[in-house]
């Protein structure tokens, strides 16, 4: 995606503070951090970066719940503060080379805020959580703002929020995307509907419907008469009833195919006991096999490609506290 790139992250740092501080005064704001002078405007103004431990004060004095919308948008079970644990987290697996390549931070001043040698700023902490995945970034800071005007990213949240809808009342408007990056497609002269329909297994109608929503909305464009697709993808970030619809719709569609699976496919299933902890660690490994998952997607060079639906469901089937 292009929008991360582009981003001035010191200004996106200045315009949420900004947005969290709202109809308050910097005057009352800052009593209540308990500066004698006006930290709040030399944020505001770009003069100071705020470092992480200011803005996490920052957010207290607002009753923002840093730690629920870290497990919400990150997973990360531990508390904001706890720096060298969070960066730890978010870097998983990768290499610095890699997230400095996401990012745009260079891989010593990574390492140096990995190890607590340098202080994190919230600039530093926009840049790279916008590096890893921008929409589903947008949608945090906006949920810090109690979605109040952020100018820098406006103009995109409004897109973002509208193609969020519409991939609610269809997710297969997803699968369609990702047939557009197939390189079989690319090689195409000119734009066919059946090519699409053929390697999503949708009808010409669903791909022809799907595909003027999407030019409606500028998520694509033509160009040299093929589709390519625009800066802004689509996400499930939505409400936990909407989330769940997605999945569901996934699921149904993964039965629906069953008779026809490949010995190339992977399926399976597993019923187990563990204690609350272990459940805990198990959606770790996870989510660090999900980063594995999209470096293996994003390596891959091979160009005989298809489009594959990952969906993942942990489910206890009854009640939390029977041992309790």
């Amino acid at each position: 995606m292009g929008l991360a790139k582009e981003l001035d992250y010191d200004l996106l740092a200045q315009q949420l503070i900004r947005s969290i501080r709202s109809d308050k005064s910097q005057e009352w704001v800052n009593q209540r951090l308990g500066s004698s002078s006006n930290i709040v405007h030399r944020w505001e103004k770009g003069h100071s970066k705020a470092s992480w431990e200011d803005f996490l004060k920052f957010c207290e004095v607002f009753r923002i719940d840093m730690k629920f919308i870290f497990l919400s948008y990150l997973r990360f079970q531990g508390g904001p503060d706890e720096v060298g644990e969070l960066l730890n987290f978010l870097f998983s697996n990768k290499s610095l080379t890699d997230v400095s390549k996401s990012s745009g931070l260079a891989a010593s001043k990574l390492r140096r805020l990995k190890n607590e040698e340098t202080n994190l700023t919230l600039n530093d902490f926009l840049q790279i959580i916008f590096g890893f995945d921008d929409m589903e970034s947008m949608a945090l800071v906006y949920d810090l703002a109690a979605n109040n005007s952020i100018p820098l990213l406006d103009e995109s949240n409004k897109k973002r929020i509208e193609i969020t809808k519409h991939y609610f009342s269809n997710p297969n408007i997803g699968l369609v995307l990702i047939c557009l990056d197939l390189n079989a497609y690319k090689k195409l002269s000119f734009h066919q509907d059946g090519f699409i329909a053929r390697a999503s297994g949708l009808t010409l109608k669903e791909v022809n419907e799907i595909l003027s929503l999407c030019e409606e909305n500028e998520l694509i464009e033509m160009k040299d008469g093929l589709y390519q697709s625009g800066p802004i993808r689509v996400s499930d970030r939505g409400t936990r009833e909407q989330m769940l619809s997605i999945r569901k719709f996934w699921l149904e569609k993964s039965i629906a195919k069953m008779g026809s699976k490949t010995d190339l496919d992977a399926y399976g299933s597993m019923v187990f006991t563990t204690s609350q902890k272990a459940r805990k660690d198990i959606i770790g490994l996870y989510l660090r096999f999900f980063e594995d998952f999209k470096k293996i997607v994003m390596e891959d060079e091979d160009e005989d490609l298809v489009p594959l639906i990952l969906n993942f469901n942990l489910i206890n089937p009854g009640d939390d506290d029977i041992n309790d």
